[in-house]
């Protein structure tokens, strides 16, 4: 659900240079780092994570036009490191199907991969104190994709806003339009203008049953690798390594 659906050639140059620079940062800090994070011990799983929520992005759940990612899942099994190159991996797929233009593939990383983050510590702090691990891993997704909505809005409404103020600034050269009959009539502005209520409402109105559905399976997954291989969600932090590794 918080996967932008944005063309190329809509949000303005700074905020599309903005999502680009964040993860140019974050490459840097896995090439600095990668001995520390220990990338070729999780490799085929980041492939696999990878292709898991390709798939699931692909899919929409009917009636509420929802697309899951599983981001949370990444997050839990690959920590909050290695689960952004999974996502980042996943959208370049993305962007091969038309979801989405190259121009938000930084920002659409940004937004998923702060999803795995939240979804990764929220699992962590919960698991400590509630010792169901499907309510605590179901509670962490919901959480996590509640807040990673509110993320996708901030950047549509930038980049709407920024849009709004070019139109308004060329509409105020031409104040007013002649119709067939050369009669002049005022333009309405308030006709182009973003609704940022009625987005918010709508986004998160339709995203509600999404998010329940998305975390409970998040629940059951994470419940069901728990009994067959627990040693890929179990994390034993080792104080000379990164512990955003998931280590």
């Amino acid at each position: 659900m918080s996967h932008i659906h944005i063309p190329d050639g809509v949000l303005p140059f700074w905020l599309v240079m903005t999502g680009y620079l964040l993860i140019a940062i974050y490459f840097l800090f896995l090439a600095i780092n990668k001995k520390k994070i220990n990338i070729n011990k999780k490799i085929a799983l980041v492939g696999v994570m990878s292709a898991l929520m390709f798939i699931t992005m692909t899919v929409e759940i009917i009636p509420p036009a929802y697309h899951m990612n599983l981001a949370v899942l990444s997050g839990i099994i690959l920590g909050p490191v290695l689960s952004i190159l999974a996502i980042f991996s996943a959208n370049i797929l993305l962007v091969l199907l038309g979801h989405g233009g190259i121009s938000v593939i930084g920002l659409n990383a940004f937004v998923v991969s702060l999803e795995a983050i939240i979804g990764f510590w929220g699992f962590r702090f919960l698991n400590s104190r509630i010792k169901n691990i499907f309510i605590s891993a179901s509670l962490a997704a919901f959480i996590a994709l509640f807040i990673s909505a509110w993320a996708s809005i901030g950047i549509v409404y930038l980049g709407t806003n920024d849009m709004e103020a070019l139109t308004h600034n060329h509409e105020h050269k031409i104040e007013t339009v002649q119709d067939s009959h050369n009669h002049e009539q005022p333009v309405h502005h308030d006709d182009m203008d973003f609704d940022a209520g009625r987005f918010i409402v709508a986004i998160l109105s339709l995203g509600l049953l999404g998010w329940v559905i998305e975390s409970m399976l998040t629940g059951f997954i994470i419940k069901y690798i728990k009994q067959i291989k627990p040693d890929i969600i179990e994390y034993k932090v080792n104080p000379h390594l990164n512990e955003l590794s998931g280590e």
